[in-house]
């Protein structure tokens, strides 16, 4: 046990924060211990073989693996006959648990850097103001849009109608004037 009570799991001599890495561990254990039964050490030449494939194919991923491969990598380089540069090295990628319990309890969102959650805010918040703005001058505008076109077309038919009625009455007036019609 560790001094804040987190559990600690271990493999092959080496300590596991959590279970999947220890699982992952107790895996290449399995593996490591199935290629050193296969591997006749006599032939170097077999042993670089494997051990490139290995790396080629990024067998291990925990520090198990990875032991056993510098292991033989060591080996390797103590044989005069085998040149350096055909020992491939070891290629490293830190997989990150913590990371990937964190993604699965919170979501998405529990794994983002605080910058990009930052950012993604501040373009909601510039979005936002935008959205509104656009509501704002399409309701103060002149012309007719979605939100006030009933209110556009009634007041110009409106306008229309009054400036008809006006017209008719001067027609009528001159009419009366010089006698025209009735």
């Amino acid at each position: 046990m560790s001094k804040n009570n987190d559990k600690v799991f271990t493999v092959g001599g080496f300590s596991f924060k959590n279970e999947e890495e220890a699982e992952l561990a107790k895996k290449e254990m399995k593996g490591v211990e199935y290629i050193r039964g296969k591997t006749d050490m006599d032939y170097p030449e077999m042993v670089l073989q494997v051990y490139n494939k290995m790396v080629d194919g990024r067998l291990f991923e925990t520090v198990v693996g990875f032991s056993y491969l510098k292991e033989l990598q060591e080996y390797l380089r103590t044989i005069p006959y085998i040149r350096r540069e055909d020992i491939r090295p070891i290629p490293v990628a830190y997989r990150d648990y913590e990371a990937e319990r964190r993604k699965k309890a919170g979501g998405i969102v529990g794994s983002l850097p605080e910058k990009v959650i930052q950012g993604s805010l501040v373009l909601n918040i510039v979005l936002a103001v935008c959205v509104v703005v656009m509501f704002l001058i399409s309701m103060t505008g002149s012309s007719p849009n979605i939100l006030n076109y009933e209110t556009q077309i009634i007041n110009r038919y409106e306008a229309w109608e009054q400036e008809l009625t006006e017209r008719e009455a001067a027609v009528r007036e001159k009419e009366k004037m010089y006698g025209i019609g009735d």
